[in-house]
């Protein structure tokens, strides 16, 4: 997925160069399946949204199978990278303080919301997926779970110290929200079970995410860690 001559040169962004890690490979790998599957999930292609964009790999990947993409992000510079990569993209800068997508009603048949928390658990999100997606229109979003011995621990040490708290909620409350606006869950997998960091390239990485699949952990969402959904609007509960 990325050019590691490239990482090398500089001319890729922070979250592409933690994508080349060991532990970067394998959280890329299980969100590029659950794209993969929301592609197909939707149909012909036409024009998908991805709000948190960064430098655009994700939507990179989709243009090439044939999505017209609406990238956004709150990165001007990121943002400029994604531009350059995908010439035919319509860019949007947003701020941190939006609470609408960038993009008229009805009109996305893909959207996208890649590891970026603060809309993760966002009411406003939801509303406006429901909002912007196409009957039967697909979000492919990653969400992190209170729930889990992970989140409880880091939700734990963040209030001592101050520091940002990805684990806002758990997993089966985040499911009542989302289908209360509208969106059902076509599919669900857990992930980043084992207390790596998000830049690890431990070469113990592998032998712990295989023993995560070979668990069966990926299945038990109400207590993995990270969840990556695959949600489709209900045009029947609006």
């Amino acid at each position: 997925m990325i050019d590691v001559n490239a990482v090398r040169s500089g001319q890729v962004t922070k979250w592409e160069r933690v994508a080349t890690t060991r532990w970067g490979a394998y959280v890329s790998d299980v969100e590029k399946r659950a794209i993969l599957r929301g592609h197909h999930l939707a149909g012909t292609p036409r024009t998908a949204l991805e709000i948190g964009c960064e430098g655009g790999r994700w939507s990179k990947m989709l243009n090439d199978l044939g999505w017209q993409m609406i990238c956004a992000d709150i990165n001007s510079e990121a943002l400029a990278v994604c531009q350059r990569r995908i010439p035919t993209a319509i860019c949007r800068l947003t701020r941190p303080d939006d609470q609408t997508l960038p993009c008229p009603p009805n009109s996305i048949g893909l959207l996208l919301c890649i590891e970026v928390p603060p809309l993760s658990y966002a009411d406003w999100f939801f509303r406006e997926a429901t909002r912007s997606l196409q009957d039967d229109g697909v979000l492919v979003v990653v969400t992190w779970n209170l729930l889990s011995l992970r989140g409880l621990f880091t939700h734990a040490r963040e209030m001592a110290v101050g520091g940002y708290n990805f684990y806002k909620t758990s997993y089966p409350e985040w499911k009542k929200r989302v289908l209360h606006n509208g969106l059902r869950i076509v599919h669900e997998e857990g992930f980043c079970w084992f207390p790596f960091q998000r830049e690890s390239d431990s070469k113990l990485v592998p032998y712990f995410t295989a023993l995560e699949e070979r668990l069966g952990l990926r299945r038990m969402t109400t207590l993995s860690p990270w969840v990556v959904a695959v949600l489709q609007k209900d045009p029947n509960r609006r």
